[in-house]
């Protein structure tokens, strides 16, 4: 039997490059990714990889903000991911939010705050992965220039890894482009993953003492909490209630 040293949840925006992260870590085309403006991951998916001889269990999430026309509506993927942190057993040992640069959206905050905050309760590692920076001169400078934005919207993450999670086109036999950029990528997303993930992992559910006891006036709390947070609509509101409700 396999023996796997913690759980790690990526989340993120769609098209953040979460998936792209499972693949560049298994050396594999082992979660479905796409290029479209819509998400292809609908639920979260584990896979279990290995990171220097350790076995880790990594969880893909759906997207989220897709929009209108997004497979996912933003509040079934809220719930979807909340499920999953609540209910996971074994606990969590590291969340890794995931966006991708060079531009830093509005949901940024919103989001960071929902996973690291409100259901993590700053209990869990969180990590910053920023993709899509293959562009970039230095990408590890691109922190450096940002930084003081993100700490203005009180963005402190415990480690953070500028990377881009692609090969590119092929410029000559057996060598593309971003190469370089993605083995140094790799070894930066492994470091974290050894260097931030919890030996003991912290549990996240309806009993733990987070939350004082799960009533049913506790859970309406934590429900608005998570619907202001993320600037829910009524409608978006009931529609998470009503994706929380499901097993």
């Amino acid at each position: 039997m396999t023996e796997v040293l913690g759980n790690i949840i990526l989340v993120g925006e769609t098209g953040a490059g979460k998936s792209s992260i499972i693949n560049m870590i298994a050396d594999a085309e082992w979660a479905p990714i796409s290029n479209g403006a819509a998400g292809c991951t609908f639920e979260s998916h584990s896979y279990i990889l290995p990171v220097h001889g350790r076995n880790f269990q990594f969880f893909d999430t759906a997207g989220l903000n897709e929009g209108e026309m997004g497979t996912v509506e933003r509040s079934v993927a809220i719930a979807k991911i909340y499920k999953l942190i609540t209910r996971l057993d074994g606990g969590i040992n590291l969340l890794m939010f995931c966006m991708r640069g060079p531009r830093i959206k509005d949901a940024t905050h919103q989001n960071w705050k929902l996973f690291h905050e409100i259901l993590c309760n700053k209990q869990v590692p969180t990590v910053l992965v920023v993709t899509g920076l293959e562009n970039e001169e230095n990408l590890d400078g691109w922190w450096w220039t940002n930084k003081g934005t993100f700490e203005d919207q009180g963005i402190h993450p415990d480690d953070t890894a500028c990377i881009t999670a692609i090969r590119g086109k092929l410029i000559r036999d057996d060598c593309r482009i971003y190469d370089d950029d993605y083995e140094k990528s790799l070894v930066k997303i492994q470091n974290l993953v050894l260097n931030r993930a919890l030996l003991r992992p912290q549990f996240v559910n309806e009993t733990n003492s987070w939350f004082y006891g799960w009533t049913k006036i506790r859970e309406a709390k934590v429900i608005r909490k998570i619907a202001d947070a993320c600037g829910m609509s009524k409608e978006e509101t009931a529609k998470f209630k009503e994706e929380l409700a499901k097993n």
